[in-house]
């Protein structure tokens, strides 16, 4: 069955009608691959990038006061080295560096805007700031004894754009409590993420400023940002944290709580879930689309060899026989179909990783190019399902076979 189907196969060389279905059921089947792998790959490189981009600003998992949850302003936690030791011990977890928030206004002599002033601790880890550096540079923030770097931030570049900041320009900055305050600082650098949340009133400071300002202990901050080594180790450290924390109090009388990313920015990951739905619907349209074609073209394929069946069951051939040869060489043209659209796929998307050619309005979506990830589980899972929907589709045209009487095939035309 196998050496009649190969033969059938090899045979549209020939110029025969058959030629022409074979090479349309072959790029139905190939473009559907080609579509559905480039959608994976790029819907995983957006998952990874944009899950990588808010965690290396926020962390995966904080560690804040309870009430902060539900007040518009943060309140203090107590958060001291021991705590920030012990949880940096915990499986998984890359670092962990305590933050402290103070509401503020940047003025110049014209404009002024309303910012939030985020104070890091001597643990930041500017690896993915310096990455979205602009101009300037990036204090040393928490280092002891450092005047300098206390009174240095870091401003985002549409902040600095709307006050007409520059990198080494000195700035008033405003804070309002019982009591308004104001304080000269020195712009280090500017930055631009391309996340809307941050980029549009988050400015960097060294967290001894911060704590002075919003009125902090020293043992206190507005939290912790703890960074696992791969998102899907984040529910194992929310048990662990959870368990080590649950309803406990610090000296201070305040509960802990421990929120995660996808908790505190809901708006990022909702729009991730829905290119996932997005996703989902076009592999569903393409399998659909390789199964039309490829029931159409085997249909064209049958009828066009009527002959050829009529003389092979005049020979003893059985229709379960006869099916079972078609179906062969069907699954011929569905793996010649899947290698096409692979190898186009992987290079596309090859040329795309090394270049980046295809660029995005990174305003909308938060990075400048399209990004690219093989996750490698999901595009075998992908060809073994279409090659297996494919085939068990194409039993049904076959029963057509049944249909075709040897004394009247022989002499069709």
């Amino acid at each position: 069955m196998l050496f009649i189907a190969k033969r059938l196969f090899r045979g549209e060389h020939k110029g025969q009608v058959s030629s022409s279905a074979i090479r349309i059921a072959t790029a139905g089947v190939a473009v559907g691959i080609l579509v559905m792998i480039v959608s994976i790959c790029v819907s995983s490189g957006f998952q990874r990038e944009i899950k990588a981009k808010v965690a290396a600003l926020v962390g995966h998992v904080q560690i804040v006061n309870e009430q902060t949850l539900y007040r518009s302003r943060t309140m203090p936690i107590q958060i001291t080295d021991s705590i920030r030791d012990k949880i940096a011990t915990f499986p998984y977890v890359e670092s962990v560096q305590r933050f402290a928030l103070c509401p503020g206004m940047l003025k110049t002599e014209n404009v002024s805007r309303g910012v939030m002033f985020r104070g890091v601790d001597d643990a930041f880890d500017a690896s993915f700031l310096s990455s979205c550096l602009i101009e300037g540079r990036i204090p040393a923030f928490g280092e002891m004894g450092d005047e300098v770097v206390m009174d240095s931030i870091l401003v985002s570049a549409p902040l600095a754009s709307a006050l007409e900041l520059c990198a080494g320009q000195r700035i008033y900055a405003y804070f309002f409590d019982d009591n308004l305050r104001v304080r000269r600082l020195t712009v280090a650098g500017i930055f631009q993420t391309h996340l809307s949340d941050i980029d549009t009133r988050m400015c960097y400071a060294d967290a001894r400023l911060t704590q002075k300002l919003a009125g902090f202990r020293a043992d206190q901050y507005s939290g912790a940002e703890i960074r696992v080594d791969e998102y899907s180790h984040v529910d194992s450290l929310s048990v662990c944290l959870a368990s080590m924390f649950g309803t406990h109090e610090d000296a201070y009388r305040q509960c802990y709580a421990t929120p995660r990313v996808d908790e505190l920015y809901p708006h990022f990951f909702s729009w991730l879930t829905l290119l996932d739905t997005n996703v989902g619907a076009i592999l569903i349209l393409m399998i659909c689309v390789a199964i039309v074609t490829m029931v159409s073209g085997l249909l064209v394929i049958i009828l066009e060899r009527t002959q050829f069946i009529g003389i092979m069951k005049s020979m003893g051939a059985t229709n379960s026989l006869l099916r079972r040869i078609f179906l062969y060489f069907a699954s011929m043209i569905v793996l010649r179909g899947m290698l096409w659209g692979n190898a186009l796929a992987f290079m596309l998307l090859t040329l795309q990783y090394a270049t980046g050619i295809v660029s995005l309005d990174p305003e909308s979506y938060y990075i400048a190019q399209v990004p690219v990830y093989f996750p490698w589980l999901s595009i075998i899972v992908v060809n073994v399902l279409t090659f297996v929907l494919c085939v068990l589709v194409l039993i049904v045209p076959t029963y057509v076979i049944s249909r075709i009487h040897p004394a009247r095939s022989i002499v069709f035309e």
